[in-house]
């Protein structure tokens, strides 16, 4: 055979034969070849566009591929056509599950079951749905769930369902006790005449377990020419595993201007996705009266950010409610360093240190406000401050701020 022909045989050779020729789309899929499948269904498409179980296919690819959108496009519009389709609700699911929206994906997920109680991928991609979102309450819920699935199928069918409940629910062996102290400074400029606010405090804190906290705090305050000093101490616990309780008791044995007493306690319950709620309640003895004051608070983290919001209502005795609304963003930097942003609006109730009914007197408030610590290097010196400007009806505007120096022994 001479030269040129066997050139012109092997050149035609290449030409002619692909490297991958399927016949079929399983043959594709059987070699992953996902886009020369997605190629030949959309080929099919062409001649039968009313197909649903290409388009089911064509969804299924295109998310293989981690196209997300287009597949979830496809997965509407079956979805809207069938929506008792289990198969359809279980794509879609697994889609939304991929692409990072796992709220989206729980909610098909769980419609998918209602229609299919007994399928294993349903009940597979349901717990795992909830081990991805990690709070306390989709844990408890994926446990349960984990428990009756290895009773309806096999231990072996959601193995790795259960080890990375296991890992997720392993005990923190890096916990290290922790202890603080901090002295800070305060002082206040008030408009109108009045005498400038002073304050100088020093606190404690003891971290002695996993969110188990023992604190105390001792202030000696100076406002409207009054001078008090103040001891309080307080405590955080957990109540379960999705509930926090914190608990404070303070008072002054001169009272001028603080409370004689004072008692605190809160609740804050862990949510889904991130979210907390809180609510607490504070009761302050005068010398010549009372107040009451509760707090309700919703607060959210985005990575390393934090938005919370908190309803203030008082009730002073022989006095009408208050009410007041905070608004706080924060930014958590390093490993514990932190800023925020405040601001509140609303009716405040204070104590003017006049004897008699006029002791607490209600007025509206706007305050504007900025708070942080920032830890030095080598996490042992910290700084916390904090700066602010409050408009205290037609009384008084006062602004100030506020120095610490913290250290952990």
């Amino acid at each position: 055979m001479n030269r040129p022909f066997f050139a012109l045989l092997l050149a035609g050779c290449f030409l002619t034969t692909p490297a991958h020729a399927y016949e079929t789309v399983d043959q594709a899929m059987a070699h992953k070849d996902f886009a020369a499948a997605e190629t030949m269904v959309r080929a099919q498409l062409q001649a039968n566009p009313r197909s649903a179980e290409l388009a089911f296919l064509l969804a299924r690819l295109l998310a293989w591929q981690g196209r997300y959108d287009q597949a979830l496009a496809l997965y509407g519009g079956l979805v809207l056509q069938e929506p008792r389709n289990a198969d359809y609700l279980l794509g879609q699911a697994q889609t939304l599950f991929w692409s990072g929206q796992t709220d989206g994906a729980l909610a098909a997920a769980q419609k998918g079951l209602t229609l299919a109680p007994d399928s294993l991928e349903l009940q597979r991609l349901h717990i795992q749905i909830l081990l991805a979102r990690g709070d306390e309450e989709s844990l408890a819920q994926a446990e349960a769930l984990l428990l009756l699935a290895e009773q309806r199928f096999t231990p072996e069918a959601m193995e790795d369902q259960r080890s990375r409940l296991q890992e997720l629910r392993a005990p923190d062996t890096g916990f290290s006790p922790r202890r603080e102290a901090e002295f800070g400074l305060s002082y206040e400029h008030l408009t109108h005449g009045y005498a400038e606010w002073k304050s100088v405090s020093l606190e404690g804190e003891w971290l002695y377990a996993p969110r188990r906290v023992l604190y105390g705090k001792t202030r000696l305050t100076e406002r409207f020419s009054l001078t008090d000093e103040e001891v309080a101490i307080g405590t955080y616990q957990p109540l379960g595993s999705l509930y926090d309780c914190q608990l404070e008791i303070s008072g002054s044995p001169s009272y001028e201007i603080l409370p004689k007493y004072s008692l605190f306690g809160g609740l804050t319950r862990k949510l889904p996705d991130k979210w907390d709620a809180s609510l607490g309640a504070r009761h302050s003895e005068y010398s010549a009266t009372y107040s009451n004051l509760y707090n309700a608070g919703l607060g959210r983290y985005f990575a390393d950010q934090r938005l919370d919001y908190t309803l203030y209502l008082g009730k002073a005795e022989e006095a009408s409610e208050t009410y007041s609304h905070r608004l706080q963003w924060s930014h958590f930097y390093d490993e514990r360093s932190r800023i925020g942003l405040y601001a509140a609006a609303g009716q405040e109730t204070e104590n003017t240190g006049e004897p008699g009914p006029n002791q607490l007197v209600s007025s509206s408030v706007l305050s504007l406000g900025l708070v942080g610590r920032h830890w030095l290097p080598g996490d042992r010196w910290a700084l916390s401050y904090e700066l602010w400007r409050q408009e205290q009806g037609d009384r008084y505007i006062r602004w100030g701020g506020a120095l610490g120096i913290r250290l952990h022994f």
